[in-house]
């Protein structure tokens, strides 16, 4: 015979001596340790010492101060465990953690509760303007002493309208950070004001999508703000879709809310709708506070423009996602036509426009055809002319030496048209 631990009471007791069962109806109430439950109505069977609670139930947990709230409880006096149906709900205040399900269990000889089935998750951070995180799965397996919650079977967090995935979700509420492992992706809401072809201003919205094998979201302090940050590990694939661009690596770190991103480890850019794509050693991605976008392609740089047969290298890039427009600095060079002619200059840009790409400063071209030197030079994409001027430009084609105040290049007819000639031109 196992002798009851627990304190019982109740408006009403009756004992049915033949099955050894107790009945406590009104106000019915059981202590374990540190283990209170109250209900309507309890039956507590001598012999298991089990109970079961019916109606407005309530487990409290005066260790770690956590509720149960349920319709239908079950609870094990030898081995401390508790289980929970009819819409269970766990509350820690302590830790500001809702969690709901369709069915619950708690082991308290251990800091573990689990929820099954229909699943969620709130968490408020009050040390963040109570920032709100909502989470879903099939499964939660939350440990109250480290305010870890592991989400299992489809789970997903969402928070300020972003949404994250991935195979198995481990949700720490006390340092709020997020682990995201196998087949990871990130929603995230990208809102802009934008004025319309009426002088209306409208707010757009749309998504950009980060996959990877991998996250890992924190909370960054500062004196002045909290930002989430989210590093990404693992064929790493972020999709603007504003910018029309995808970002690839190996590495990822983007501030979400300063929408600020570093790109490592083979990183790359590409513009599928101009048939860009570009290299570096590392890429950085940022937006100011006037939605002002720039990627800055660091060492090692190759900016190739298939469209166009056009290609860039250097030390340093600046590309403007929305209007295309590339700067190319620290000894640039640049190539047309499948790298037939080679330009050298201090600065070189490629636009979006007839004029296909400008050099600027001590510009020198050299191919098979041609060799030239100017202060600038623009190529025009669609004529395939090469425009040099500034700092008496000179160009030299076959024997022929010619200098003027303007040379116009003509690509296809191997043609050369200056304006105020002088040079040599040998019979």
């Amino acid at each position: 015979m196992i002798f009851a631990k627990s304190r019982r009471s109740a408006n009403k007791l009756v004992y049915d001596n033949r099955v050894k069962i107790f009945t406590y109806t009104g106000n019915s109430k059981l202590e374990d340790k540190d283990t209170i439950i109250t209900s309507y109505l309890m039956k507590f069977f001598r012999d298991t010492e089990v109970a079961t609670f019916n109606s407005n139930v309530k487990l409290l947990n005066k260790k770690d101060k956590t509720t149960i709230t349920s319709g239908y409880m079950r609870y094990d006096g030898v081995t401390r465990f508790a289980q929970a149906t009819k819409k269970p709900v766990l509350i820690s205040k302590t830790n500001d953690i809702t969690i709901k399900s369709d069915y619950m269990q708690r082991d308290f000889n251990t800091p573990y509760a689990r929820a099954l089935t229909n699943v969620t998750l709130k968490h408020v951070d009050r040390e963040n303007d109570d920032k709100v995180t909502d989470g879903f799965a099939n499964e939660i397996l939350y440990n109250m002493d480290n305010q870890i919650a592991l989400l299992i079977g489809e789970p997903k967090l969402i928070q300020d309208n972003n949404t994250i995935r991935g195979e198995i979700i481990e949700y720490n509420s006390d340092l709020a950070t997020a682990n995201i492992m196998g087949s990871a992706n990130a929603y995230l809401l990208e809102t802009n004001t934008v004025t319309n072809e009426n002088n209306i201003i409208e707010v757009q919205t749309n998504y950009n999508v980060i996959t990877a094998d991998r996250f890992f979201i924190e909370e960054n302090s500062t004196k002045y703000s909290n930002s989430n940050v989210l590093y990404a590990y693992g064929n790493v694939k972020a999709m603007f879709y504003e910018a029309n661009m995808i970002l690839k690596g190996n590495y990822i770190i983007y501030n979400m809310d300063a929408d600020h991103m570093f790109v490592y480890d083979e990183p790359s850019v590409r513009i599928p709708d101009k048939g860009i794509v570009a290299f570096g050693e590392w890429i950085e991605y940022k937006k100011d506070t006037n939605n002002f976008k720039d990627i800055i392609f660091h060492n090692d740089v190759v900016m190739i423009d298939y469209a166009d047969g056009l290609l860039i290298e250097g030390e340093l890039l600046h590309l403007d996602p929305d209007t295309k427009i590339a700067t190319a600095s620290e000894k640039p060079y640049a190539y047309l036509e499948d790298r037939k002619y080679k330009i050298d200059s201090i600065t070189i840009q490629m636009f979006n426009t007839q004029e296909k790409l400008r050099a600027n400063g001590d510009v020198k071209v050299f191919s098979k055809d041609i060799n030239s030197e100017s202060a600038w030079l623009i190529f025009y994409d669609k004529s395939k002319k090469i425009k040099l001027w500034g700092g008496n430009p000179t160009i030299e084609q076959e024997k022929n030496t010619i200098k003027a105040r303007q040379i116009m290049y003509d690509i296809k007819r191997n043609r050369v048209e200056a304006n105020i000639v002088s040079g040599e031109m040998p019979d």
